[in-house]
C-alpha cells in the first residue's frame, strides 16, 4: 500500500550501508580476511537482485568509496584486488562501464590467490556484460594463453555474456586454432559437443556464499531494518520475480546451458 513503510527497502539499504562500513573498517588488514571477500561479494549479489530497492544515497556511498580507493597511494599494490565485488556493485548501481572494465582487466592477474575472487565478482554481473567487451576478451584470451588457473571458468563466463551466436562460435573456433595443447582441445571439444549442459560448481558456490552471508546476517542482526526508518514508498519486491531473475542468470546453476555452442559431428568417410 502506498505510504506504508517499505520494510524490504529498509532491510536492503540497512544491510548495504552497515556492511560497507564493516568493509571499510577492515580494508587495510593483511592478509585480507576471508570474511571481507564474502561480505563484498554479498553486497554485489544484493545490488544485482535488489537494485530497484536501493536508494540513491546508498548507491552513492558505494560508488564514492570505490572512487576513493582508486585514489589511494598504494592502489596498484594494495587496493585493486580488494574491491573487485564493490566495483561490480558500483557498475550495477550506476551503469558506469569504467567500474566494470576496471574489474575485468584484472581477470588475468598473475596472482592466483586473487584471480578466483575476481572471476566470482565478474560472474555476478555476467548478464550485464557484452561479449564485445575488449577487457573481458583480452583477459580471457590471456588466461588461456598462459594457462592460468581457472582459465576454463573465465572462458565459461565470457561465453555467457550478451552476444550473438555467430560471434561466440567464431571466437571459439579461433581459440581452438590458437590453443593447441591437448587439455585445451579436450575442453573446447566438450564445449562444442557435450549437449545442452556444462557442469561447473565454481559459480554456484560463489553465489551460494554470497546468499548465505546475506541471509545469516539479516537473521542474526534484524536491526538492519531500523537503519532508515523514514523510507516510504510503494516499491514492490515480488517473490516470483526474484525467482525468475535468479533462474535467468546464466551462471546460477551447477549445469550451465551452453547448448548454443554445440556443433554437429561430421561423419568420417
Amino acid at each position: 500500500m502506498k505510504g506504508t513503510i517499505n520494510y524490504a527497502k529498509q532491510l536492503i539499504n540497512g544491510f548495504l550501508q552497515r556492511e560497507l562500513v564493516l568493509f571499510k573498517n577492515q580494508f587495510n588488514e593483511s592478509p585480507v580476511p576471508e570474511i571481507q571477500d564474502s561480505r563484498s561479494l554479498s553486497i554485489a549479489w544484493v545490488c544485482f537482485y535488489f537494485k530497484e530497492l536501493i536508494t540513491t544515497e546508498t548507491a552513492k556511498q558505494i560508488s564514492d568509496y570505490v572512487d576513493e580507493i582508486y585514489q589511494i597511494e598504494n592502489y596498484t599494490t594494495h587496493g585493486w584486488y580488494r574491491i573487485s565485488s564493490l566495483q561490480a556493485s558500483a557498475f550495477i548501481l550506476t551503469g558506469n562501464k569504467h567500474y566494470a572494465n576496471s574489474l575485468l582487466q584484472h581477470l588475468d592477474c598473475g596472482q592466483s590467490w586473487a584471480r578466483g575472487f575476481i572471476i566470482e565478482s565478474a560472474a555476478i554481473i555476467c548478464p550485464l556484460l557484452k561479449f564485445q567487451n575488449t577487457f573481458l576478451q583480452k583477459s580471457t584470451e590471456s588466461n588461456l594463453k598462459y594457462i592460468h588457473g581457472m582459465d576454463e571458468e573465465c572462458t565459461i563466463l565470457y561465453l555467457c555474456t550478451v552476444g550473438t551466436l555467430e560471434e561466440k562460435q567464431n571466437w571459439l573456433s579461433q581459440q581452438i586454432e590458437i590453443n593447441t595443447k591437448e587439455f585445451h582441445q579436450r575442453f573446447f571439444e566438450i564445449l562444442q559437443t557435450s549437449g545442452k549442459l556444462y557442469k561447473s560448481e565454481f559459480f554456484i558456490r560463489a553465489f551460494d556464499k554470497a546468499k548465505s552471508y546475506f541471509l545469516f546476517k539479516t537473521i542474526c542482526e534484524p536491526t538492519f531494518i531500523e537503519v532508515q526508518p523514514q523510507l516510504f514508498d510503494d516499491t514492490a519486491v515480488r517473490f516470483e520475480q526474484l525467482l525468475k531473475t535468479e533462474k535467468e542468470h546464466p551462471l546460477s546453476d551447477v549445469y550451465i546451458d551452453l547448448s548454443f555452442l554445440k556443433t554437429e559431428q561430421k561423419s568420417k568417410i
